[in-house]
């Protein structure tokens, strides 16, 4: 499933722009979209009009601007990058509607649009635009046919190191959005991409049904797991630094989780993660060499 984020429209800069600050600007936005796809490889950018034709101060756009060869492999990025504009495309005309978002005295579609959909904004890095968030004034009609208005904050970022501050709840979003254990399954290697699940858990991740509790326990263990692996620096470190409790089993019972992995070879998937309600379960096995975890067991407490 694609990741959607929005481009600030209000961050296009403004007035006399020269040609270095003009890159400068556009390379900024570059890095910042990097950072982004290093995260959630799927993103894909919608914005008012497409990334080349942005303008970029009073008399240039930036297909103009990063056609000069200066910055190739910033632009071969930016042509590579999936971009849907105008805003809506793939949301229906009408998404969104029934609200009106302001920054101060402006309409902020972009903006407005990331607190509808609960996703990301993405802006060029000037000012007032480098920030990790930012407040909005949302403007609606409640039940009784009365305008009404709100200050919402929207999660955003113009900088590579707003991505970093954000790194876990962008990393832990997709989850969020998962229906089942089915969806689940189906959708492992996009959610988890440090995880690999051996066969022998796909029938007890497909039986989580939608809502159940241990469904969420689960899910959010996993994940979890996926965050710490995917911060493994496997020069210095045997494990990743755990964000969840974490054990081997006792030597008499290790030989109960000796598993054969994806490459056929009989590992020992002893280590453990535990979430409940129950007795929770996640068996795994660090794949130091690859930077992964492979998940030998998902399920209830394996009996004695």
């Amino acid at each position: 499933m694609t990741f959607i984020a929005f481009l600030n429209e209000l961050s296009f800069p403004q007035g006399q722009v020269d040609q270095n600050a003009a890159e400068a600007s556009v390379v900024g936005l570059v890095k910042t979209l990097q950072a982004l796809r290093r995260v959630q490889p799927s993103t894909a950018l919608h914005s008012s009009v497409s990334l080349a034709s942005i303008p970029i101060g009073a008399d240039n756009w930036l297909g103009q601007i990063m056609a000069t060869g200066r910055n190739r492999d910033e632009w071969r990025f930016l042509r590579g990058f999936e971009n849907r504009a105008p805003f809506r495309v793939g949301l229906g005309e009408t998404f969104a509607m029934d609200s009106e978002y302001h920054f101060g005295n402006q309409p902020a579609e972009g903006l407005g649009l990331s607190h509808a959909v609960g996703t990301l904004s993405v802006s060029f890095a000037n000012n007032p635009w480098i920030a990790p968030t930012v407040e909005l004034r949302r403007i609606f009609l409640s039940d009784d046919g009365d305008c009404e208005g709100e200050m919402v904050e929207v999660s955003h970022a113009s900088t590579a190191d707003h991505i970093a501050a954000h790194d876990n709840w962008l990393r832990r979003m997709p989850l969020e959005r998962v229906r089942d254990g089915d969806e689940l399954w189906v959708r492992r290697e996009e959610i988890f991409p440090h995880l690999r699940f051996l066969p022998r858990t796909e029938a007890y991740i497909r039986s989580f049904k939608a809502g159940e509790v241990r469904f969420t326990a689960a899910g959010r263990t996993l994940m979890d797991l996926e965050v710490a692996t995917s911060r493994w620096n496997t020069t210095q470190s045997p494990m990743p630094t755990w964000l969840t409790l974490t054990s081997a089993e006792a030597e008499q019972r290790s030989k109960k989780f000796n598993f054969d992995d994806l490459d056929g070879v009989e590992r020992c998937f002893d280590w453990h993660a535990r979430y409940t309600p129950g007795a929770g379960r996640i068996h795994f096995w660090c794949d130091r060499a690859n930077g992964l975890l492979m998940i030998g067991h998902v399920g209830e407490k394996v009996p004695d």
